[in-house]
């Protein structure tokens, strides 16, 4: 089959590239022709058996560009048996759903009313509506149960129009051994007489970065003294390292940048603390628990549910206040036996591998 998979910007590091790049691989795999479409391939990496077409986008605005690209995609990809959106635009077989509801987001907004007479909020929510319409086609692959619930409360949307997808972490993630946890450690250049704490993610203010540190900053130094912070990912051109400077913490933290392999961030970790303000899902927080490592992260996160059911760690309920993050910081330091055999025990048992083999099965059908 000829397929073809749409997706505005394409970057080396993001959670939803690097869904595509999963599904565009197992559908290559199963010799399909794929090809990804895009407005903006920002990134030196090669997908082997896939071609990429960059497709020239007119518009000063992101808006306006995210508008030309839905109809350029589908001008491009005419030919193609099956397409797939992994943005918000209508017309595909099947859409990605790796964003949360834009009209659940619009509604908490302030003068909600108001911002739907601006071009940017207008146009993204045409964008989603030719996507959940009840008289659209477009198969939905979902996420998190949240997800699903928002749009169908908004849209309407029938039932059978969703797919549910597992979490999809790499067959990589595994509870490590001691002897190879110690050798994480030895090679992320973690203190042997502290407890280490992780926070990955793209975007550091976002994902909740700066909450980590205010409520660190405001432990006891007792409790600061047994840990060390590792920071991964990007980290707002220098907002992290001035944030722990700011908060006279910075001597705790270690900032590690983006990196090509997170593995054994993940395996050297004790606790992962995800406090986003916005996240659909967080694959951070299922490849820590197939880790065996506890989590502390934002009730509104999509795979909080993981966490809450599992007992492997501590969900923070909404709407987020730093004394809650303390206070649950706090706890899982009470009682860190306890969450890491939690852990460990959940990595064996939780469904969380396998999405992009899930998603190939039903686009190639």
């Amino acid at each position: 089959m000829k397929i073809a998979l749409g997706i505005f910007k394409y970057f080396s590091f993001g959670g939803l590239q690097g869904d595509m790049r999963n599904i565009a691989l197992e559908l290559a795999r199963r010799g399909n022709t794929v090809t990804i479409y895009t407005g903006a391939w920002e990134s030196a990496e090669t997908l082997p058996g896939i071609q990429v077409e960059c497709l020239k986008l007119s518009g000063w605005s992101n808006h306006a560009r995210a508008l030309d690209f839905a109809r350029k995609f589908h001008q491009a990809a005419g030919d193609a048996d099956v397409k797939v959106a992994f943005n918000r635009f209508g017309g595909c077989d099947f859409y990605f759903a790796g964003d949360d509801c834009y009209a659940a987001f619009l509604k908490q907004k302030k003068g909600s009313a108001f911002l739907r007479y601006f071009g940017r909020y207008r146009i993204f929510a045409r964008l989603e509506k030719e996507i959940f319409s009840p008289d659209a086609s477009t198969r939905i692959f979902y996420i998190s149960p949240r997800q699903k619930e928002d749009y169908q409360a908004f849209y309407h949307t029938p039932e059978e129009r969703f797919i549910a997808l597992p979490p999809g972490v790499g067959e990589n993630f595994t509870v490590p051994d001691p002897a190879l946890k110690q050798k994480q450690r030895q090679l992320i250049g973690a203190r042997e007489d502290r407890k280490h704490v992780l926070f990955m993610a793209a975007n550091w203010k976002l994902k909740g970065g700066d909450r980590l540190l205010e409520a660190f900053a405001r432990l006891p130094e007792e409790c600061r003294s047994q840990m060390q912070l590792h920071f991964v990912g990007g980290d707002g051109k220098g907002e992290a390292q001035s944030c722990a400077a700011r908060l006279n913490v910075a001597e705790y933290c270690c900032f590690h940048g983006v990196q090509k392999n997170i593995l054994p961030f993940v395996q050297a970790a004790d606790v992962l603390i995800h406090p986003a303000r916005k996240e659909a899902a967080g694959n951070v927080i299922v490849e820590a628990l197939s880790c065996g490592v506890p989590v502390i992260c934002s009730g509104l996160c999509g795979f909080s549910s993981f966490v809450s059911t599992s007992g492997a760690g501590l969900v923070l309920p909404e709407p987020f206040s730093l004394e809650n993050l303390i206070a649950a910081w706090q706890k899982y330091l009470d009682g860190q036996p306890h969450f890491a055999k939690t852990a460990q025990a959940a990595a064996a048992v939780l469904p969380l591998k396998g999405r992009a083999q899930k998603a190939a099965d039903i686009i190639c059908r």
